[in-house]
């Protein structure tokens, strides 16, 4: 059972190294919104192996019998990934959004068409938000002809993919 618990932690630990270096913990895009259980997200899996597999090979290792070990480790489990979705994860959410502009702060910012937005398709826009930083979105216009690279807009509205845009007619 050593064997079993060691390849378990092993995976966890690779996933959690994975999380962490392609940026999926805390992100939305959780496993739940599909209809699927709305708490787990892929950050939430690893730590969960990762908890089972450490505490089942510590209680391997101390010699209690496999059943202990397997009540051992799925404690382990539940206990990290209790203190992550109950502490942590509360924590690193509020502090980036202390520290970066949501979507919502882009409504009525103004910008300039970068990649030509017809009017049944899609373009890119660029923006610059509060800290000065360039942002490049993907923008959708309900006017009557496509809007050229290099013209003013104004976000008027967003969705999930889309800010939607409106010229700004130029001042003559």
């Amino acid at each position: 059972m050593t064997v079993v618990f060691g390849v378990i932690f092993a995976v966890g630990l690779l996933a959690l190294l994975a999380a962490l270096f392609a940026g999926e913990i805390g992100e939305i895009g959780e496993i739940g919104d599909d209809g699927g259980l709305p708490f787990m997200s892929l950050t939430t899996l690893a730590i969960g192996l990762f908890g089972f597999g450490a505490g089942g090979l510590g209680a391997d290792f101390v010699g209690l019998p496999t059943g202990v070990s397997i009540g051992v480790g799925a404690g382990a489990a539940v206990v990290l990934v209790g203190i992550f979705r109950g502490l942590l994860l509360p924590y690193m959410l509020r502090q980036q959004s202390n520290s970066h502009f949501g979507r919502a702060s882009y409504l009525g910012m103004t910008g300039r068409v970068e990649l030509p937005i017809a009017p049944d398709g899609w373009g890119e826009i660029t923006i610059v938000d509060p800290d000065g930083a360039r942002v490049r979105l993907k923008a959708r216009s309900e006017e009557p002809s496509t809007l050229a690279a290099g013209t003013q807009v104004y976000i008027c509205d967003l969705d999930a993919e889309y800010v939607r845009v409106v010229a700004i007619p130029a001042l003559d």
